[in-house]
């Protein structure tokens, strides 16, 4: 069931893409190729444009860090702009609360899916094993990112309703899960609403950033097709010698399993397999904060969590 005619909020159809900026750009590069990611296009030492292998032209922009004073300094929300990019379009930005750039696009025309052909596995179970006299087989590697799914930013302490009501009144954004202290809600995870129809439990979260720390982006994350691919994409990270921020492990609010690392300019990106979907009539969630609400099962919870 689509949003009714008079609601004021700008439809969203789903998450697109995510822009960062890197000091090393061609580090940068490396990292997200073996991160499982390939080029749609790019221009030479000013930036990169990746893509997965579902429809979307590109789900990952890396820029020169130079650029991002420029774009940083624009006054409320910009004029209709085309996209120099794949798959053209046109874009207008708007700044957050918290100063937090968010960029919306219409017209993007989106190129064909280059499907790996994954298997599904046909799981044995203790009790049932319909999987007979084939073998599972898996090719080492990255682990292949499909798309984009969500990123989450951090608030200055104090402002979660300023945050809550630029979000919900501007964005067809409607909340899953809410995490509360002392009875207070300070993170809010929302999922696109379209209705009756079914969404990603987040596309966008947001949480208080820590006493004395500026506000920024806490991670973005992309999906992979399954647990499998997640694991050997860890392998293959862990042997390529990156830095493992939290993983592998299940997450609580929105199921996702969930492998964290940071990149080459100190940013937290995330695999994600097997996560919720949700809309309209799920009930949202209320939890406490903690440990609790973190993670059913994996590593413990390091710092930066």
């Amino acid at each position: 069931m689509p949003l009714p005619p008079e609601d004021p909020r700008v439809r969203i159809l789903k998450t697109g893409f995510v822009i960062y900026y890197h000091a090393d750009l061609s580090a940068a590069r490396k990292f997200y190729l073996d991160f499982g990611l390939s080029i749609a296009f790019e221009h030479p030492g000013t930036e990169i444009f990746f893509q997965g292998y579902g429809t979307e032209p590109y789900v990952y922009i890396a820029r020169k860090a130079d650029e991002l004073d420029r774009a940083a300094a624009i006054p409320g929300a910009s004029k209709i702009t085309p996209l120099d990019a794949p798959g053209g379009g046109e874009s207008v930005t708007l700044k957050d609360p918290a100063g937090h750039l968010v960029h919306l696009v219409y017209g993007q025309v989106e190129k064909e899916a280059d499907s790996p052909n994954l298997p599904k596995l046909v799981v044995n179970y203790e009790d049932e094993k319909p999987r007979k006299g084939e073998f599972q087989r898996f090719e080492t590697g990255p682990a292949r990112v499909h798309r984009w799914g969500h990123y989450g930013v951090t608030y200055r302490p104090g402002e979660y309703q300023i945050m809550y009501d630029w979000y919900t009144k501007h964005l067809a954004l409607a909340p899953s899960d809410v995490v509360h202290r002392d009875d207070e809600p300070i993170i809010c995870f929302f999922h696109i609403d379209r209705g009756l129809e079914f969404t990603d439990h987040h596309a966008f979260f947001f949480k208080p950033a820590k006493p004395g720390q500026a506000v920024g982006v806490a991670h973005a994350a992309f999906e992979v097709h399954d647990y499998d691919e997640q694991q050997l994409g860890h392998d293959f990270l862990t042997s390529k010698g990156y830095e493992l921020c939290w993983g592998i492990g299940r997450h609580v609010l929105g199921s996702q399993v969930f492998d964290y690392w940071f990149d080459s300019s100190k940013f937290v990106v995330e695999h994600y397999a097997d996560g919720d979907i949700v809309n309209r009539e799920t009930p949202v969630a209320y939890m406490p904060a903690g440990r609790q609400a973190l993670a059913v099962w994996g590593p413990p919870v390091p710092q930066v969590f």
